[in-house]
């Protein structure tokens, strides 16, 4: 099969992205409903990556999804990204996206969870078509068990890792900017990287939390040297907030750039 033909052109749309074009695979009413649309989903998320990550930055996007914010990373703000997702439709469409946008040699798909400590455990899958999410890492270890009776949601036993063994094992380059967002996993994925959340490399880290992990996870940061610049509120009011997060030493400078003056006001055009 060609490269041009790995998504079919009756599946590709562009997404909601207004700066350049980017497209991306659109086959399933998840794809279609909210990847497609992630920018006015997350414009926070965007104005993030237009004004606080440059061109030859770092970007780690931890549970990329189909790739639409990795896309924009590599695309609009000239970085390179390394984009975790264990979801294997998910993975599989991220893979076709890049080869669609031409970003080959500037984004690194990973088909691994990031976790607290390395070893194979169970990934449950809220449902198997790309652009799903709200998946779970389950937190004990994978074992070998009988045949499933009846209908039951696919657990698929998947190679977890740390974010320090990966970057150790495989020599990846340290990033100097980190968003997070696996769907309950977060504390997880910081638990893994003490000594990549202590590098002055790490400059800011945007990550959504569900409500009952926030004191853990800003904690986390905190103790890493990080300093809370923004809590983002979801309209829905059980829906998790989004946290962003600067290094404390680079803080004051960060507060007079363009992104912090939006995420004060995200109503604003």
């Amino acid at each position: 099969m060609e490269d041009e033909q790995v998504v079919r052109e009756s599946e590709v749309v562009r997404l909601d992205f207004p700066d350049c074009d980017i497209w991306i695979g659109a086959s399933s009413p998840a794809e279609k409903n909210w990847r497609a649309r992630s920018c006015a989903k997350e414009p926070w998320t965007v104005e993030w990556l237009r004004t606080a990550v440059q061109p030859g930055e770092v970007l780690y996007d931890v549970g990329a999804n189909v790739g639409a914010f990795a896309l924009v990373a590599a695309k609009h703000s000239q970085a390179r990204v390394v984009a975790f997702e264990p979801g294997y439709a998910n993975f599989a469409r991220l893979c076709a996206n890049i080869q669609l946008n031409g970003c080959q040699h500037t984004i690194v798909p990973v088909p691994l969870p990031l976790a607290e400590r390395s070893g194979l455990v169970g990934f449950r899958y809220r449902g198997v078509e790309p652009g799903q999410s709200r998946h779970k890492m389950k937190p004990e270890a994978w074992r070998f068990r009988g045949p499933a009776s009846g209908i039951v949601r696919y657990e698929q036993p998947v190679l977890a890792m740390t974010l320090d063994t990966m970057i150790a094992t495989f020599d990846l380059p340290p990033p100097h900017h980190l968003k997070i967002d696996v769907d309950g996993a977060e504390h997880r994925v910081l638990a893994g990287a003490p000594h990549t959340l202590g590098s002055e490399t790490l400059r800011t880290v945007l990550i959504e939390v569900d409500g009952v992990q926030w004191s853990g996870v800003s904690g986390l940061l905190e103790a890493a040297g990080f300093i809370l610049d923004k809590r983002i509120e979801r309209e829905k009011p059980d829906a998790p907030a989004y946290g962003l997060f600067v290094r404390h030493a680079r803080s004051a400078p960060a507060r007079r750039s363009g992104w912090w003056t939006f995420l004060r006001n995200p109503s604003q055009p």
